[in-house]
């Protein structure tokens, strides 16, 4: 299975559905770096995320250093267990 990437620019959410891996990881960055350059995004929802390896947490972790416009970080939002795991693995805590 691979990743369906939604960007709503309506509600300035990037969506992942599916797997979050190296399989996945240019088309991922690429459509998040698409999202922020609209001006628009403002979180990222994880609750599809079914699968996470270190290419996909690397995406992740660019996520949470981009900022909106207002000066406020890009939310992650909606963590899937997947998502928890790998964080926990990591030692890392979730962003909002």
């Amino acid at each position: 299975m691979s990743a369906f990437l939604n960007f709503n620019n309506a509600t300035g959410c990037l969506s992942f559905q599916g797997e979050l891996t190296i399989y996945e990881a240019n088309a991922a960055s690429e459509n998040l770096c698409r999202a922020f350059g609209t001006g628009e995004l403002r979180h990222v929802d994880l609750a599809g995320v079914t699968e996470l390896d270190t290419a996909g947490l690397q995406i992740l972790l660019l996520a949470r250093r981009l900022f909106t416009p207002a000066g406020e970080p890009v939310a992650l939002v909606n963590h899937s267990e997947t998502v928890l795991e790998v964080l926990g693995l990591v030692g890392l805590e979730p962003s909002r």
